[in-house]
């Protein structure tokens, strides 16, 4: 669960507040913002067809634990942005790593539970991660009226790490079959 509330609030945190925040900060229109955007989700797109064909050559343990690690390095991109393009640059990239792991939650927590209770165990845990993860959204918000966005960046990498960890807590993750 923990893993899964880690990626519905890195999703809002980058799909609600970076818009208006690149925008302020590169002083760019609407127009250039749904660029950015567009280029972040076929980085997304990418990174889960990519994340689909590591999760089954290498196994979940590894294939988490590096998008998990470039997620968490790769959000600080976003502040050495400097124009449009390396805007749209380092969306893709933060795009592919942040969300490329979506794809795999359903095989991994599919290998973990016995066949009877599985489709229980993933509808339980994606959507308890998707209700606490959605509220990401408020706490940038409240980060954001008392700190710079180096400090919630900071907040979205330490929320990767911490996903990270837990996979590393996970007993019974093994390669896929």
């Amino acid at each position: 669960m923990v893993m899964t509330i880690v990626q519905i609030a890195g999703y809002f945190g980058l799909m609600t507040w970076l818009p208006s925040i690149m925008q302020a900060r590169l002083h760019l229109g609407v127009g250039s913002s749904s660029l950015w955007m567009i280029s972040t989700i076929i980085g997304m797109s990418l990174g889960m067809a990519v994340f689909g064909l590591l999760l089954d050559k290498f196994g979940p343990r590894l294939t988490f634990g590096i998008f998990l690690l470039m997620a968490a390095a790769s959000v600080y991109l976003l502040l050495a942005a400097q124009n449009m393009q390396t805007l749209v640059l380092f969306g893709t990239v933060v795009g592919f790593f942040s969300n490329g792991m979506f794809g795999g939650y359903g095989a991994v927590i599919s290998q973990l539970y016995p066949t009877e209770i599985r489709a229980t165990a993933n509808n339980i845990i994606m959507n308890v991660g998707r209700c606490i993860g959605g509220f990401s959204s408020v706490l940038i918000g409240v980060l954001l009226d008392h700190f710079s966005i180096t400090i919630v960046i900071l907040m979205l990498s330490i929320l990767y790490i911490i996903s990270f960890i837990s996979m590393l807590s996970i007993k019974n993750l093994r390669t896929l079959k």
